[in-house]
């Protein structure tokens, strides 16, 4: 019953400080722009541009990471799909990183911008590939959490209503993950041996 309410109080702290994050970005957002107005620098005023030109595209992934975060306090069955939020996310942040890099090699014509199509080639599936393949491994890796008290102590009797209950949730999603934490360490072991 504690497990329940500390999962939702960190669904709640996930959200709370995704929405902080949001706000001060957009609080330090205007502030770097009143800044500009008032500062006769072309990389600063270049710089606060660049943040205005991406301010959606940063807000984008900043509410995918915290629908990412929100879905990985939930229990098995329920954060799975935490996994395709932070790699969508992920995407987005490479995606403002080699604008930042465009934008470099604009002011300071470094001579990148011609590589930085082939970098997008490269960069956007490779990156979604491995952190969603990163977030699954992280949800199947771990085995099943044992209650306190069932090890210990078995009934000798089962009553007939006992045999009738259906599983709940938590244990068909124990179950799936601890025989797929078996699946990967049998693999893993095999080549191990070779």
């Amino acid at each position: 019953m504690t497990d329940g309410c500390c999962r939702k109080s960190s669904a709640g702290k996930a959200v709370i400080s995704g929405l902080i994050g949001i706000l001060f970005f957009l609080f330090l957002l205007i502030l770097l722009r009143y800044f500009a107005d008032h500062i006769s620098w072309p990389l600063f005023s270049g710089v606060v541009d660049l943040l205005y030109a991406n301010a959606a595209l940063i807000i984008i992934f900043s509410v995918l990471f915290m629908f990412g975060d929100i879905f990985a306090t939930f229990q098995f069955p329920f954060n799975l799909p935490f996994p395709l939020f932070n790699a969508a996310a992920s995407v987005l942040v490479i995606s403002f990183i080699l604008a930042i890099l465009a934008f470099i090699d604009s002011f300071y014509a470094l001579g990148i911008g011609e590589v930085l199509p082939l970098l997008k080639l490269i960069l956007y599936p490779l990156t979604f590939i491995v952190v969603l393949i990163a977030g699954y491994l992280s949800i199947f890796s771990k085995p099943e959490k044992e209650p306190p008290g069932d090890a210990t102590a078995a009934p000798a009797v089962v009553d007939e209503e006992e045999k009738r209950e259906t599983p709940s949730w938590e244990q068909i999603g124990g179950e799936f993950r601890q025989a797929v934490y078996d699946l990967v360490h049998r693999i893993r072991d095999e080549l191990n041996l070779k």
